[in-house]
């Protein structure tokens, strides 16, 4: 059983970076560790900080985002299972809180691979990042 969960996170692992463009490749590989859990009502989102500029990678839990591979790969792309933008960006929004800049706000975001959205965000005066979430 846990081979083939295994084996399928590969085939939608390989199966994304198949799809990936080369720009939205080299953007995701700007990002930094550690990945960020935020928990949200609908799922438990991955956020990554990106290493200079002020903007986040968002993506669904590894759970989702391999129904959402096994969805689309089984209906040939018919079915598109993916994440509403707006819930991706509610936890961005959510990461900024939690780690003391919830006076930031995102100003744009877009698909950068299926199912990563980026998230560009400002804020009103300078602050730093804490190391750790806040409690909720």
């Amino acid at each position: 059983m846990k081979i083939t969960k295994v084996l399928i996170a590969v085939s939608v692992c390989t199966l994304a970076a198949g799809c990936a463009s080369t720009g939205s490749m080299s953007r995701m590989n700007t990002y930094k560790f550690p990945v960020h859990n935020v928990k949200m009502a609908d799922d438990t989102y991955r956020v990554y900080e990106h290493k200079t500029d002020s903007s986040l990678m968002v993506a669904p839990s590894l759970a989702k985002t391999m129904s959402i591979g096994a969805a689309q790969g089984a209906t040939l792309g018919l079915v598109d299972a993916m994440t509403p933008e707006q819930q991706m960006q509610a936890a961005a929004q959510q990461h900024l809180s939690n780690t003391g800049r919830g006076q930031c706000k995102i100003t744009r975001g877009y698909l950068l691979q299926k199912p990563l959205y980026e998230f560009w965000f400002e804020c009103l005066t300078t602050v730093t990042p804490t190391s750790k979430p806040a409690a909720s």
